[in-house]
């Protein structure tokens, strides 16, 4: 499964303001789509965020998403932070 990182672009986008994650991430994902999903998932957004609002982790003027091939962790369907702690809010 390949490894995405993702990362602010754009770190004073309004977007921000529902996101408890607000540096770079790794997301074990089948697809870049899938990986930027899944963050914005585990990233608290949706629980905090207004109706219609769009998560700085699905946005790519936002957030870049890279494959990471140096990386072997996280597992699918985890996100994990710099220091290898889980993401999930």
């Amino acid at each position: 499964m390949p490894v995405y990182r993702l990362a602010a672009i754009l770190a004073d986008d309004p977007s921000w303001k529902y996101s408890i994650e607000k540096t770079h991430v790794w997301a074990g994902a089948p697809s870049p789509a899938d990986a930027r999903d899944l963050v914005a998932v585990k990233s608290g957004f949706y629980k905090l965020a207004e109706p219609g609002a769009v998560s700085p982790w699905k946005d790519p003027r936002v957030t870049s998403c890279a494959e990471d091939a140096t990386m072997n962790y996280p597992g699918p369907g985890e996100v994990i932070r710099e220091d290898g702690s889980t993401v999930n809010h």
